[in-house]
């Protein structure tokens, strides 16, 4: 609605002055076919020169290769990008009000278009036709007559044909035929019937009938005899009725037909006229064409092609934060998005939206399409709102995953380096303390971008101008090629400062699990794309990735043979270690069950099959809050028994038995499903949450994660909310688990096993992402 509204705004102006030049220098000149094609003429440029664009480049004096400056995070509490909002539908402001008038005045000038079509149809039915030398003689009563349309004279049987001034109508009704002015007349309406508010397209209208009848009335008229035209004029009423789209002998002015046919020629004056027509074009023309574009210097980023995802906020019925005028977030979030991708000259960055239209989109489906895609980088595009009272609060923000990972800070960096060269943009880089899914959940450094507050008059201002678009884009990919130049032979590994155990990355895939197996002498790594495979410890060591466990503190009590070796030790239980002292433990499993750390040491090494890390979002969504600082799950050999606490039934782990129907597994090879899957699940709760909707108030936007037991025959017990717990939400959420179907169960070793199943549940603040 923006790029349109500048659109029309644009061809306003383009008419006005081409319309301006016509009245000053133009009009009522005797040249009537020049002025014919310059009305013509300015009709077409004013509707195609805005859309026109070409740009001229100049060298950039820009050092491609600076180093990039790294900036300070800070941490935010505002809620997650939405995955649903209450506000989604329709929505009554000033933007679709004004979409709505617009359509409806359309509507009303095709009708009466199109209604005037119908009764020349009519009339052409009604009264027969005479063939004279290619053009339809229809000889009527009706009113309005006599005039013509395209090949058809309509004559009135009042007027005697016979007569010298009947002769000389019908000659003027000739002109028209033969020069074809009804073209003119179809061509100028249907233009105001899309173009109906713009005034200065009405005058040329006007003025282009008068110049039909100019024509006209020089060819019906020979000899220039003033007095045999006016009274042919003057012996004849005005008509009772016309239609905009033929040429009525009796509607335009008389007067101003009498003064052009005695006007006197004037060459001189006439060329100079038409001939300043040509610098006036010129001007128009590179005025609302020409773009001043930095030349890409050749130093810029030419390594390896990498793959960038632009994802434009919201979209389809989530219309995104909305403006006091109407603007709506989804709206600027694509223009944005989509500049950036058009404007990308560089063959080694490959540009991929995650919408091209207005199309829902939920945060899942994004980060699937940058996995699908196998994307480098991932950039969401958004528009930052406060509170309805709040307009002092401007500027662009760049946020990443509350992982604070390396590589996100130099893409995040790299971005704000650049937007501060056009706008007011923090100059730390935001985390958000909830998170944000298509950030934490990525396969690739991400970052989202809040270009502006939608609820900042001035920001509105600057982000709703095609040229500012561009230049957020511009810089943005600036920074994109500033990011790629400096990562260029980087590491793939990034520590992570906020969590015990390390975040890494292999090919661009986020490593979600190690798992060392010493009996095998080899190491299974899985992704969070859902992949695995099986490495060596040489390779391992090649890729630079950290294996669980570290080597054991003082302290520890080994059970196994004297001399084993240390990679086989199982995970340190005192805190002699600095570099671990001050950071929270992880929870520790033995066979699916949860241990206190002080229990490890009853663990030998020698009865250990396999030692599995897990860490940060894999951690959580298996183990929910209590997996935050990681989880280590150990599985023992097969009929080991050597861990066993006898006098606690809760610890006893029995390893001869398949199925254990007592036992609630936290743990499983499959986990338990809704029927139909996902995109099910999907569609059952957002009805659930949207039958509710309106009662929710602030505190129930957020995430709240449901955790139950789905046991062996697909019922579903122990519902509990571990997050948000005296929240609406949480009751609807925790209501459709318990009173919704059964759900799949869990299997483990190919045996159905009843287990725990964490759900979260995600209700959105308009206001805030």
């Amino acid at each position: 609605m923006i790029t349109l509204a500048w659109y029309l705004l644009k061809v306003i102006i383009c008419s006005g002055i081409l319309c301006g030049y016509y009245y000053l220098a133009l009009r009522n000149k005797i040249f009537h076919r020049w002025n014919r094609f310059y009305l013509l003429a300015a009709v077409v440029l004013s509707l195609i020169v805005p859309v026109m664009k070409i740009n001229i480049f100049q060298s950039s004096n820009e050092d491609k290769g600076a180093v990039v400056k790294m900036l300070q995070t800070i941490n935010s509490s505002d809620e997650i990008i939405i995955e649903y909002s209450r506000h989604s539908g329709l929505q009554l402001n000033s933007e679709s009000i004004i979409s709505a008038l617009y359509f409806l005045i359309t509507i009303a000038f095709l009708s009466i278009f199109f209604l005037a079509l119908y009764k020349i149809y009519r009339l052409k039915k009604m009264y027969p036709a005479t063939k004279l030398k290619g053009i339809s003689f229809i000889s009527t009563d009706a009113k309005g007559t006599p005039f013509s349309f395209f090949n058809s004279i309509f004559w009135n049987n009042a007027i005697d044909l016979h007569s010298t001034q009947g002769q000389q109508i019908f000659n003027h009704e000739i002109a028209h035929v033969k020069e074809k002015h009804s073209y003119d007349k179809i061509f100028m309406n249907i233009v105001l019937i899309f173009f109906w508010m713009n005034p200065f397209f009405w005058l040329m209208r006007k003025e282009l009938s008068m110049i039909h009848e100019f024509i006209a009335d020089k060819e019906a008229v020979e000899d220039s005899d003033i007095n045999a035209f006016a009274e042919m004029i003057l012996q004849t009423v005005y008509p009772g009725q016309q239609f905009s789209i033929t040429n009525n002998f009796f509607h335009s002015p008389l007067k101003r037909r009498l003064i052009m046919f005695t006007k006197n020629k004037n060459p001189k004056v006439s060329y100079i006229s038409r001939l300043l027509v040509l610098p006036l074009a010129a001007i128009i023309f590179f005025a609302f064409t020409l773009k001043v574009t930095p030349l890409k210097s050749a130093d810029g980023y030419s390594g390896k092609t990498i793959t960038v995802v632009i994802d434009a906020g919201h979209g389809g019925d989530d219309n995104g934060a909305v403006s006091a005028s109407g603007l709506k977030e989804k709206d600027i979030d694509l223009a944005i998005a989509k500049k950036i991708a058009e404007l990308n000259s560089n063959d080694h960055i490959k540009i991929l939206l995650s919408r091209n239209g207005d199309v829902s989109m939920n945060v899942k489906d994004r980060v699937e399409f940058a996995r699908a895609n196998h994307s480098d980088l991932f950039i969401s595009v958004h528009t930052n709102a406060a509170d309805k009272d709040n307009t002092s609060e401007n500027g662009f923000s760049v946020i990443i995953d509350k992982n604070n990972s390396q590589k996100n800070k130099l893409l995040a960096s790299a971005i704000i380096n650049e937007l501060q060269k056009i706008y007011t943009t923090e100059s730390t880089i935001s985390i958000r303390t909830n998170g944000v899914w298509v950030l934490d959940n990525n396969i690739c450094p991400a970052a989202l971008i809040e270009c502006g507050y939608i609820t900042s008059p001035a920001d509105e201002a600057f982000i709703t101008v095609n040229s500012n678009q561009e230049k957020i884009a511009r810089n943005i990919l600036d920074g994109i090629e500033k990011y790629a130049e400096q990562n260029a032979g980087q590491p793939t590994i990034t520590q992570v400062e906020s969590d015990s155990i390390p975040t890494m990355y292999y090919k661009n895939k986020k490593v979600t699990g190690i798992e060392v197996r010493p009996k095998l002498n080899n190491i299974l790594v899985s992704y969070n794309d859902g992949t695995k495979e099986i490495i060596t410890k040489e390779e391992s060591d090649k890729r630079g990735f950290i294996l669980p466990p570290p080597p054991p503190r003082p302290g520890l009590k080994t059970l196994g043979t004297p001399g084993a070796p240390k990679q086989n030790s199982l995970p340190a239980t005192t805190a002699s270690n600095k570099d671990s002292s001050n950071k929270p433990d992880p929870i520790y499993f033995v066979d699916g069950k949860e241990i206190p750390k002080d229990k490890l040491n009853t663990v030998s090494p020698d009865a250990t099959k396999s030692i599995t890390v897990l860490k940060g979002e894999s951690a959580v969504s298996k183990y929910g809050d209590k997996g935050k600082n990681g989880a280590i799950e150990i599985t023992l050999k097969p009929k080991d028994n050597s861990f066993e606490k006898k006098n606690d039934p809760e610890t006893n782990i029995n390893q001869n038995s398949d199925t254990i129907p007592n036992k609630v597994f936290t743990k499983v090879e499959h986990e338990a499903e809704f029927p139909g899957g996902q995109e099910a699940w999907v569609k059952y709760i957002v009805g659930e949450v949207k039958a509710s909707i309106d009662s929710f108030t602030t505190k129930d936007y957020g995430t709240c994660v449901v955790k139950f037991i789905v046991n062996t025959d697909g019922s579903v017990t122990n519902v509990e909310a571990t997050t948000m717990k005296d929240t609406h939400l949480a009751q609807i959420a925790m209501n459709a688990i318990r009173t919704g179907p059964k759900w799949i169960p869990a299997t483990q070793n190919d045996h159905t096993v009843a287990a725990y199943r964490l759900q979260p549940v995600t209700l959105t603040n308009p206001e805030k992402k």
